[in-house]
This record gives C-alpha cells, sequence and structure tokens, in this order.
C-alpha cells in the first residue's frame, strides 16, 4: 500500500504476501490480538452468563476477533507510552464491568435496546474499516463511508451505547465508575489518532467535511 502524500515515515511497513520478517510480525500481531478478543469470550474470563445482554456483548468481541486476523499493516502508527496507556485503558477498565444482578422491566427492555443499538452502530462502522482496524493509532487508509460520514469516530460511539446498555442490564456502582473512568482514556485515544490521522492531506480534507469526531451536532 503506498504511503499517502505528506504523511511522515511509518514507524513500520509490512506486506501481508511476502515471508519478510515484517509479514511475520504483523501476522503474529493479528493472531495476538485475536486471541485477546476471542479470549474475552471464555465463560471465566468476564463471567458471561446467559442472558440476551450477555449474548449480544460477546458478539461483538467475536466479530473484533475476526476482524483482527485479517488486519492490514499500516502506513504510519503511532507506538509509544502514550497510546499503550490511553488503548490499555480503554480496554482494561470496562473488562471490569461484570453482570451482577439484572435488571427487570422497562429498564432491561431499554438495555437490549441500546445494546442493539450500539452493535449495531459499531459493527457497521468496523464493516465499512473492513481490514483497516486496529487498536493503537495507526493510518491503514481514510474511510470516508457508511457512519464515517456522520461522524469520525462512529466504533467508538457504538462501543459506548453498547457499554451504556450494558450496565443497565447489570446496573451498579462499580460498573457505572468503569464507564465513567473509561472515558477518558477514549477521548485520549481519539486526540493521538487525529494528531497522527492529520499527517495524511486526504484525513485533513475529509476532517474538514464531517466536523464532529464523536457525537454529531454536539462533538
Amino acid at each position: 500500500m503506498a504511503t499517502p502524500e505528506g504523511l511522515s515515515p511509518p514507524l513500520f511497513e509490512a506486506h501481508p504476501s511476502s515471508f519478510s520478517s515484517p509479514g511475520l510480525r504483523q501476522a503474529a500481531a493479528n493472531l495476538g490480538l485475536a486471541i485477546l478478543f476471542f479470549g474475552s469470550l471464555a465463560p471465566d474470563a468476564l463471567h458471561y452468563g446467559t442472558g440476551v445482554a450477555n449474548l449480544i456483548w460477546a458478539v461483538g468481541a467475536a466479530l473484533m476477533g475476526v476482524l483482527s486476523l485479517v488486519r492490514i499493516p499500516p502506513n504510519a502508527a503511532m507506538v509509544n507510552l502514550r497510546s499503550i496507556l490511553a488503548v490499555a485503558g480503554m480496554t482494561l477498565v470496562p473488562a471490569q464491568i461484570r453482570p451482577t444482578v439484572a435488571s427487570v422491566g422497562i429498564l432491561a427492555s431499554c438495555a437490549v435496546t441500546i445494546e442493539l443499538f450500539g452493535v449495531v452502530l459499531s459493527q457497521l462502522g468496523r464493516l465499512y474499516l473492513g481490514r483497516s482496524f486496529g487498536l493503537l493509532p495507526a493510518n491503514r487508509g481514510v474511510v470516508t463511508g457508511g457512519p464515517f460520514q456522520l461522524m469520525r469516530h462512529p466504533i467508538y460511539l457504538g462501543w459506548l451505547i453498547l457499554t451504556v446498555g450494558y450496565v443497565m442490564a447489570y446496573p451498579n456502582v462499580l460498573n457505572a465508575l468503569a464507564v465513567i473512568c473509561t472515558l477518558p482514556f477514549m477521548m485520549w485515544r481519539i486526540d493521538l489518532e487525529e494528531r497522527l490521522l492529520c499527517e495524511d492531506p486526504s484525513y485533513r480534507a475529509y476532517a474538514e467535511r464531517v466536523r464532529y469526531r464523536l457525537i454529531p451536532w454536539l462533538f
């Protein structure tokens, strides 16, 4: 894949079709990320139950695992302490959310509806992102179709909606705190990714057209 004009030199490059060391490193990184997501599906890992809310949560993790296996290498990536801490916070803090006493009635119905909306939005974004999916800030090409026409980070919004719905399904103080504590890491991750992507003229043009990062008409 050609490096977009104006980008700073990439931290690494790889070609999936090659048998070179970079190609093997990319394959190993994809496999490791997939194992992380598939491992989260183990009942003993996150204490999943059999409810609808748990099933929706698990489907999202499974799709992320599948997409991780076919990722393409980035043109440029940000691999430093800040990016690693931001991603770690985004992934490890919400992993502390646990299904406890389930909600009932209208709250339970609303929780499942919100979860479904969140998982549809996030997975639709991932389908448009395709093989450009990743965790660390990286440039794997600018995607402008689907939900990316309304906001620059629809996957994060979908994930946030999904998580809020899950907490509504299992409401308690610790679960709510986990969501609140995740938000600063998410904003940090978005800011770091935007700094990297804005080195690409095509992304700067896209950002001029789509001004909202996360929530249309608000932020």
